[in-house]
């Protein structure tokens, strides 16, 4: 298997995949009040294979273990905690599975690494004493269980975000970093990206400033994801101004009513690829996909329509 940081230093475009847990549910299995997919792939392990399966076939290059969910101190709101090597392994193998079922192309399996807080918390993001541990424990889980890279997604809070971002970089891997952000209701500024349905209300984050605080730690690829199409090219282009490495786009398209995703209102994948279009050719995104609401179909077009290499 070649290696990705060779790929993205020849200038290729790299496809990842579209939204895990979303897909999950529009199979049919229901999303848990506390840990969302985080027990998915066990409760439904055929569904989850499944769906790693259709978006290899729909032409991903990197696949996303089930694992957004899967952390110590998220699993133990549902007395779960003591399970999550087994958990973590499982998802794992399932896309290792997966690319052994249906890759006629070269095919990296991702460990994904979140702020996610359990729904019922009252906080947005993971915070607390254990939470340090528990972030290195899953990383060292995930890099044991044979995943390629680590990517930490919905990196909105500077102290949650630079404590899961050195955790995954103390393995070793590669590492990519999703910031989720959003605009504020100026319509100008670009804040951290926030839950809207928490007990709790938590000041607007400047985003520049998480930004500025997280990007010399390192990695081997950072963007944007779980934001809203409309919201993306505002936090790429602040992003911008401090990482200055290869970047990624996969935004979300629908909205969270907790536990499940509504799909109304998505964006259409051929909408979708042209907006990606633009961002690959405008912007120099390199690492292009779907977070929540998106799926193979809109994988798909995008292979088609993309380049092979930056402009």
């Amino acid at each position: 298997m070649s290696n990705l940081s060779d790929r993205l230093k020849n200038k290729e475009i790299i496809l990842l995949d579209g939204g895990v847990s979303t897909e999950i549910q529009k199979r049919g299995v229901s999303m848990d009040d506390d840990v969302w997919s985080g027990i998915a792939h066990i409760t439904h392990p055929e569904i989850t294979l499944q769906v790693h399966e259709d978006y290899i076939r729909a032409g991903s290059q990197v696949i996303t273990a089930n694992t957004f969910s899967t952390a110590r101190h998220v699993l133990e709101s549902i007395n779960m905690g003591d399970k999550v090597r087994n958990i973590n392994e499982e998802a794992v193998n399932l896309a290792k599975k997966a690319r052994d079922n249906a890759a006629d192309h070269e095919v990296w399996v991702a460990g994904s690494i979140s702020s996610m807080a359990p729904f019922n918390n009252e906080e947005e993001v993971a915070l607390g004493e254990s939470v340090e541990s528990n972030y290195r424990e899953m990383a060292e889980i995930l890099a044991e269980s044979g995943v390629d890279l680590l990517i930490v997604e919905m990196m909105r809070e500077t102290v949650n975000s630079i404590i899961v971002i050195e955790a995954a970089l103390s393995t070793g891997l590669p590492v990519w970093i999703g910031y989720s952000a959003m605009l504020a209701d100026d319509g100008k500024n670009v804040i951290n990206w926030r839950w809207k349905n928490v007990k709790s209300k938590p000041p607007a984050g400047d985003f520049e400033k998480l930004v500025k605080a997280t990007t010399h730690l390192g990695g081997d690829a950072a963007g944007i994801m779980h934001s809203q199409v409309r919201d993306i090219e505002s936090a790429l282009k602040v992003m911008s101004k401090h990482w200055h490495g290869p970047k990624l786009i996969y935004a979300e398209t629908g909205a969270l009513q907790k536990p499940d995703w509504n799909f109304k209102e998505i964006c259409t994948p051929e909408k979708y690829s042209e907006l990606l279009k633009n961002w690959v050719n405008i912007h120099g995104v390199q690492i292009v996909g779907g977070c929540c609401g998106t799926g193979p179909e809109h994988i798909r077009i995008l292979k088609e329509k993309m380049p092979k290499h930056l402009p």
